[in-house]
């Protein structure tokens, strides 16, 4: 057996231990064998990293706002230097394929350049024109929150904490980052860079832990904004803690994202598009289109074609270039949808392709693509999300009736239409309720468009040109060029 790595949390710019020794393994989930440990974070360890930001934000927050963009520069080339490192360790620790993992910590660079750009061309003071009152001057000045707390999940991490992380500190806030209990290895990975620019002290600290790290954190009464990747139920326990200490919110939560396919689509374009919506990083995306919503008058054809690709997916190694999929991050993930899918067969659902686990790939957490017809939109895999490479499919007859059916959805994230009319795809993508809609594509990203959802999706966005002005409290400044000689009782 492989010696385990021990990696440390990073608070007030040191790698240090847990206050009480605590630890706890991460399992690689090609093989389901520990590979590294981490430091399980006691509410002493979390209130400290939380008092390094407090006492790092006068200095980072009164830093020339051209300092600041230096720093988010070198971040960003340093990301990009090293994505290979970095993508091979979040491979490992979650399962998402090298390929990805890599483009994703290349392509951050670009988030943390134009962070720095705006962060040097924006203007935090206005002054309010035609105010209402003689003798009086008012202006509006934006102003770092403060404290902002980061919690991330275990896919896509490079570039999940990348769009919150780049803003944040653009706007002269500090960081608090709890990474994700299931695969923490690349955000400690993160930290051993940055330490290497000499960031002031306490500007950013990356915590590992589980719930109890999570909640203090959370709760803490000296964060002023949260912001959360993760499943809808965990979003609900945040909304509570924020309670005590009423921090501003930004939740991008779980997905049942509707893809609707009309006859009159180019059918290469929707399969080749259908294939990435659910199937690439592993169907383990927020966004993935995990409900297609395909018309009667292609149905059967379009349906034979799909499953026909699923079904030539090759499995394998996440690090092995060849490999379209990997494995899933853990067993209870795949358990959950094990569950999920015999209660969907028991409810009138056929599974066309997939449905179980690989029987090549036994010791680790290998699923296979799945594609199931269901009646209706009310059975479980077509509700639920699943996270997992899981493709519901329900069938319609006119526009208004696939609309319904995208609708009836507990979620508001992402979206789909494919259709050669461009009116009809607009049309249909100003009805979806969604945060994002993809027309005749899927699952683009970028770091000028903006990304939330609705609903139990969370709510709030990432990325974009708001991005900066998100992570600031507005000022108010009253000037009187006058002064008070009449009735100080008087309403003015």
């Amino acid at each position: 057996m492989a010696e385990i790595k021990k990696y440390q949390m990073y608070i007030n710019s040191e790698f240090v231990e847990s206050e009480d020794g605590h630890r706890f393994e991460s399992l690689n989930p090609e093989n389901n064998q520990p590979w590294a440990s981490f430091p399980e974070a006691s509410k002493n360890d979390v209130n400290k990293a939380v008092q390094a930001a407090k006492d790092a934000f006068g200095g980072w927050s009164k830093l020339k706002v051209t300092e600041r963009a230096q720093y988010l520069r070198a971040i960003g080339d340093l990301l990009k230097e090293n994505a290979e490192l970095l993508g091979k360790i979040e491979t490992i620790d979650s399962g998402k394929l090298l390929k990805e993992t890599k483009f994703a910590t290349e392509y951050v660079r670009e988030y943390f350049h134009f962070y720095a750009d705006l962060a040097e061309k924006m203007e935090n003071e206005f002054a309010i024109p035609k105010i209402d009152k003689p003798d009086m001057d008012v202006v509006e000045i934006r102003e770092p929150i403060g404290v902002v707390a980061c919690i991330i999940p275990w896919n896509q991490q490079m570039f999940l904490i990348t769009t919150k992380l780049a803003p944040a500190l653009a706007a002269g806030n500090t960081i608090v980052i709890k990474s994700s209990e299931l695969a923490p290895a690349p955000l400690i990975e993160f930290a051993k860079l940055i330490d290497t620019l000499g960031l002031p002290k306490g500007v950013v600290n990356i915590i590992s832990g589980g719930v109890e790290a999570g909640e203090v954190l959370t709760s803490n009464k000296s964060i002023g904004k949260i912001l959360f990747t993760g499943g809808t139920a965990t979003g609900a326990h945040i909304i509570k803690n924020s309670a005590n200490n009423f921090a501003q919110l930004t939740l991008e939560l779980g997905g049942k994202s509707p893809v609707i396919v009309f006859d009159d689509c180019d059918q290469e374009n929707a399969l080749n598009n259908i294939m990435t919506a659910i199937f690439s990083g592993n169907g383990c995306s927020c966004i993935a289109g995990s409900l297609l919503i395909l018309s009667e008058k292609i149905y059967d054809t379009f349906l034979e074609k799909l499953v026909s690709r699923a079904k030539e997916i090759k499995l394998g190694s996440p690090l092995n270039d060849q490999s379209q999929m990997g494995p899933l991050n853990n067993l209870k993930q795949v358990e959950f949808i094990e569950k999920n899918i015999e209660a969907t067969v028991k409810q009138g659902g056929k599974v066309l392709c997939g449905g179980s686990r690989s029987q090549e790939l036994k010791e680790g957490c290998y699923f296979l693509p799945t594609i199931i017809e269901c009646p209706n939109r009310s059975v479980d895999t077509a509700k639920i999300e699943l996270f997992g490479p899981v493709l519901s499919v329900v069938k319609f007859k006119t526009e208004g009736e696939a609309i319904q059916i995208a609708n009836d959805n507990d979620y508001g994230l992402s979206s789909g239409v494919f259709s050669e009319d461009a009116a009809r795809c607009d049309r249909v993508s100003r009805s979806l309720e969604a945060g994002i809609c993809f027309k005749n594509c899927y699952r683009f990203i970028s770091y000028a468009a903006s990304f939330g959802g609705r609903k139990q999706s969370g709510y709030g966005r990432e990325s974009g040109y708001d991005a900066i002005t998100d992570m600031q409290i507005k000022k108010t400044i009253w000037t009187s060029n006058a002064r008070v000689k009449e009735d100080p009782f008087k309403i003015r």
